[in-house]
């Protein structure tokens, strides 16, 4: 199976539970009809409404208990209401959106970044509450299948495995409270230990998590009308939904969460008791404090523009900003849901009466369909946002501001008007949030929010033709135009979003594959060579090969180089530039990736370059260790330099000359290097390799001095030298020489140094020596223990400890490089890609 096709498993079955959940709801409605609904859910008593309101506050009080404590376990203090404000914005958000670690996580670093957490902290915090929240629902859960009467299980439910699935969870939430009492090491988790909570920790844990859950059930209990069913069996069905939800990634659980609670509570209740308790829960529960959220989240975008405080010089600074876009498109999501549903359903008692005195028909209709294209494409636009397109803000504005208009002329729902008018606003000041200029239609799309997109319109649809039951169809329903006929006006919106859909899914399936990667131009050389000027080091030299592609910032005053095999995008060395653009580059680089469902890593990056990578939450693991050599008391002279005096001599003795000609006279002997060259993959039995180094490309070449070993006019070897700015560091590159010559490279060495020394350089770049440095302890990761292990018995396959120790000689300082990538499994197969993209292509791999 191949990736691509992994990647749509999960979001088809997805959209399977939702049509499966939507099936049987319209099955248990069948002698319900829409109008009733809607009267039982405006008649729920106002003491029902109170308490559900005071139960929903207390609850999520008690949720912003989790962030409370994650800030004790991560040794950090922040003031109670800034966790309080974070916390409840982020639960807001998740519990509609589902997704809690992608989507209540973003809205989160939006405050706790500007507040100077590190990635550590951070992901510290993240892990202590999301442990918290499983907790409570296995305990709960294993307690209630455990006492649930049999008689009251919903008849699919077998006996014993729901007992077995009881013990089962109580025995997980055992085993963690014990933990603390018998394991006392780090648990290593995404390159990172983390300390098990303290037992008074995990005591609060449980208990929060409880109250949780339970606090959460019983706003759904008293909303019910009296008689209601046991408090036990409510939770038991209650948990059972929620966590079906949760697995089925549909946003927000909607339409799942609902019909699993009608099934499993079908026994104590009909579907017509149930539903309108379950819908005055969803905007109780989850409108109302999504509501509250976009209200926080304009103040605090507006307070501080007042203040001018967007300038953060946090750690995370350059990613709370780009997280902010993130919560955005969350509420883009949710206005292009409110169209959708509202121009699926009759429009309040009345209204189409006093607006039929105001407008023409004419404009009714228009507005409809035109509301509920507007939703689509709400939907739509939301993933650019997320992605920071320029384009796509215009155009969510335009398409909010276009809605408010429809809302109010098609039904006067003044209501889903102001939602909008809110998101609107929330836009406003995050302007300069969306810098880039990726053409919208150019990035790939998700599976899952493209299924999140047919999930809300399909569950629209659904909606619709519930509540038109009672309209009988006929074919001329399609044709019929008057202010009552909002039947007629709901299926022929729902045709123009059907049909505006698949239009739009099948041009994206038919979509031409992305261009190859565009090879720089000459312009874009002469940019990187003026940068390069700049630099310390001479890695960046690798442009000139031509063969990677250039990730520009706006003012071209740095670039990243990048290759392409597969799905994993190859950045070449650090960012290139000054040190205040390279945090930027990062972030490009990592959201054009993104554009193409790409993965995004960075090969053989520098230690000191580490935090760029950390703040965007990326993982390392050590390559191997670069040597370089301090030019500054480097010679022939002194007891330290006997082995560099013998090995010039050495070359002296048998009849050898070294010379270094400059870049301009390369040209005239190509053809005695190509000789050199070919002989020397002959006698390797090997292939030209590039990308991290050079290879025996002419016009390569001639940009870089020769050193030329030679005898008796006889070219016998000959090595590329890379000339940093002054001052700074040279590097040798491509080397090559006959059989004859195979002893003389101890001696190009030395007397490339010795040039480098008069040159004014003060460093010598040996080159990498592959999987050096790599500690095989008992507590290291695999990939470290697995490179270890290769270090000291691969030199079957490479001379690992030979070639470090060959650099050895010239007493270099080791400086190590990384890998930087999104971390999971995928290494295997990242390093599988760099290997391909340096050697030419996977059947090239193992040739030398």
């Amino acid at each position: 199976m191949s990736a691509s096709s992994r990647r749509w498993i999960v979001p088809l079955i997805s959209l399977g539970l939702l049509a499966a959940a939507l099936w049987t709801l319209d099955r248990e409605l069948q002698r319900v009809s829409f109008r009733q609904l809607a009267h039982a859910v405006t008649s729920v008593p106002l003491p029902s409404v109170l308490a559900a309101l005071f139960l929903t506050a207390l609850n999520y009080l008690v949720l912003t208990g989790y962030d409370q404590f994650a800030f004790v376990y991560a040794g950090r203090t922040l003031s109670r209401w800034r966790i309080t404000l974070a916390s409840f914005v982020g639960y807001a958000i998740s519990n509609n959106v589902g997704f809690a670690l992608l989507s209540g996580t973003s809205a989160r670093y939006r405050f706790y970044s500007r507040w100077g957490l590190s990635a550590e902290e951070l992901s510290r915090i993240v892990l202590f509450y999301s442990g918290t929240f499983w907790l409570g629902l296995f305990v709960l859960g294993g307690w209630s299948l455990l006492v649930v009467p049999t008689a009251d299980l919903p008849p699919f439910a077998a006996p014993l495995a729901v007992r077995l699935c009881g013990w089962l969870l109580l025995t997980v939430s055992a085993v963690y409270a014990a933990a603390p009492f018998l394991w006392h090491r780090p648990v290593r988790v995404r390159g990172f230990d983390v300390a098990l909570p303290r037992p008074g920790l995990v005591a609060v844990q449980f208990t929060l998590s409880i109250l949780d859950w339970a606090l959460a059930a019983a706003v759904l209990w008293v909303l019910l009308p009296s008689p209601r069913p046991p408090f036990g069996l409510l939770v038991a069905g209650f948990l059972a939904a929620q966590l079906l939800a949760l697995v089925s990634h549909v946003p927000g659980g909607l339409g799942v969460f609902e019909s699993l609670f009608i099934l499993f509570l079908r026994s104590a209740a009909p579907a017509a008791t149930l539903l309108p308790a379950l819908v005055a829960y969803r905007a109780v529960y989850y409108i109302l404090p999504l509501a509250g959220a976009l209200v926080a989240l304009l103040a605090d975008e507006l307070h501080q523009r007042r203040v001018a405080l967007r300038k953060w010089t946090g750690t995370f600074g350059g990613l709370a900003v780009a997280l902010a876009p993130k919560v955005l498109s969350v509420f883009t999501f949710v206005a292009g849901a409110v169209l959708l549903f509202s121009g699926a359903t009759p429009a309040g008692a009345g209204r189409l009466t006093w607006l039929s005195h105001l407008l023409p028909l004419g404009v009714v209709e228009l507005s409809h369909f035109a509301g509920s294209l507007l939703g689509l494409a709400l939907l739509v636009l939301s993933q650019g946002i997320a992605r920071r397109l320029d384009l796509a803000y215009h155009l969510t504005l335009g398409a909010l501001g276009l809605g408010i208009v429809a809302s109010l002329l098609k039904g006067g729902d003044y209501e889903e008007a102001t939602i909008l008018a809110l998101v609107a606003l929330a836009f406003l000041p995050s302007r300069h949030d969306f810098d880039r200029r990726t053409a919208f239609f150019e990035a790939r799309f998700s599976a899952g929010w493209f299924s999140a997109v047919v999930a809300v319109v399909a569950a629209s649809i659904w909606l619709g033709f519930f509540a038109y039951r009672h309209v009988e169809y006929t074919s001329d329903l399609w044709w019929r135009f008057a202010f009552r006929q909002e039947a007629s006006r709901f299926l022929r919106a729902s045709l123009g979003v059907t049909v505006a859909l698949l239009v739009y899914g099948v041009s994206r399936l038919l979509r031409t594959a992305p261009p190859e990667l565009p090879e720089p131009t000459d312009e874009d050389i002469d940019a990187a060579g003026r940068v390069i000027g700049t630099q310390q080091l001479t890695y960046p030299l690798l442009v000139y090969l031509r063969d990677k592609a250039l990730l520009w910032n706006e003012d071209r005053t740095g670039f990243i180089m990048y290759g392409v095999q597969g799905r994993t995008w190859v950045a070449m060395g650090d960012p290139v530039g000054p040190p205040h653009v390279r945090a930027g580059l990062v972030r490009q680089f990592l959201e054009r990736a993104d554009d193409f469902d790409a993965v995004p890593v960075f090969y053989e990056v520098r230690k000191d370059s580490l935090h760029l990578y950390a703040d965007f939450g990326l993982t390392f693991v050590k390559l191997g260790e670069e040597g370089r050599v301090a030019l500054e008391g480097f010679g022939l002279e002194g007891s330290t330099n006997k082995e560099n005096r013998q090995a010039v001599r050495r070359l002296e003795r048998e009849g050898r000359t070294f010379r270094i000609v400059p870049a301009e006279a390369v040209a005239a002997l190509l053809p005695t290097l190509r000789a050199v060259s070919d002989e020397w993959l002959r006698s390797k039995s090997a292939a030209e390799k590039s990308f991290s180094l050079g290879c025996f490309d002419e016009d390569y070449l001639k940009r870089f001095p020769a050193a030329l070993v030679e005898r008796d006019g006889r070219l016998e070897a000959f090595a590329t030298v890379w000339p940093g700015p002054p001052g700074t560091e040279a590097s040798v590159d491509l080397m090559r020489y006959r059989e004859s010559a195979r002893g003389t490279m101890d001696a190009v060495f030395v007397h490339m140094m010795l040039w480098a020394r008069q040159q004014g350089y003060r460093w010598f770049s040996l080159g990498m020596a592959p999987l050096a440095g790599l500690e095989a302890s008992t507590v290291a990761p695999l990939w470290v223990k697995l490179g270890a292990f290769l270090y000291r018995h691969g030199e079957a396959f490479y001379n690992f400890q030979g070639l470090r120790a060959y650099k050895e000689k010239y007493n270099p300082v080791w400086e190590p490089h990384y890998l930087a990538y999104p971390g999971g499994l995928s290494l295997p197969r990242i390093l599988a890609d760099i290997s391909a993209l340096i050697a030419g292509g996977y059947m090239r791999i193992m040739r030398k």
